[in-house]
C-alpha cells in the first residue's frame, strides 16, 4: 500500500482505529483523510460519524455568522486547492457526493496523484475479486 511517509502511515492507522473500519468506503475515506496536509486539518477524537465530519461542518456553516463550533473540530482553511479536491475525492469514495475526477487529475501532482488513484483502489478492491 501507497503511503507519502510514516506520518501518512500512522495517520492512517489512528483513523482506522477510530472508526474502527471494516467496508471499502470507510477505509479509503481514511486513507485521504490520514494525507497529513488534510489529517491536520481536524481533531480525530472530535470526528464520530467518519472522518469528514469537520469538513461538512465547514461546508454547511461557511455562510452562517458566528459559526465558531466547527473550527473546533478541524478548519478548511490550511487546504489548497489540491487537498480540497483531494478531500472531495474522499467524499465521493465515502457517500457518493459530487467530485469532478477531470478537474482533479488536472491540478494534482504526482504524489497527490498517487494518493488518489491508492484510495480509489482501496474503494473498488473488492470488485475485482
Amino acid at each position: 500500500m501507497y503511503f507519502i511517509n510514516d506520518i501518512h502511515n500512522q495517520n492512517y492507522i489512528e483513523c482506522m482505529e477510530q472508526f474502527n473500519c471494516n467496508n471499502r468506503e470507510y477505509i479509503s475515506a481514511c486513507y485521504i483523510a490520514a494525507y497529513p496536509e488534510i489529517f491536520k486539518c481536524f481533531s480525530l477524537s472530535y470526528q464520530f460519524n467518519g472522518p469528514f465530519d469537520w469538513f461538512f461542518e465547514h461546508l454547511y456553516t461557511v455562510d452562517i455568522p458566528n459559526a465558531n463550533d466547527a473550527q473546533k473540530n478541524g478548519d478548511a482553511a490550511p487546504l489548497t486547492g489540491q487537498t480540497t479536491a483531494l478531500v472531495h475525492l474522499g467524499l465521493n469514495l465515502w457517500n457518493g457526493h459530487s467530485f469532478d475526477l477531470a478537474s482533479g487529475l488536472s491540478i494534482w501532482d504526482s504524489e497527490l496523484y498517487s494518493v488518489a488513484l491508492q484510495a480509489i483502489n482501496l474503494r473498488w478492491e473488492d470488485r475485482n475479486q
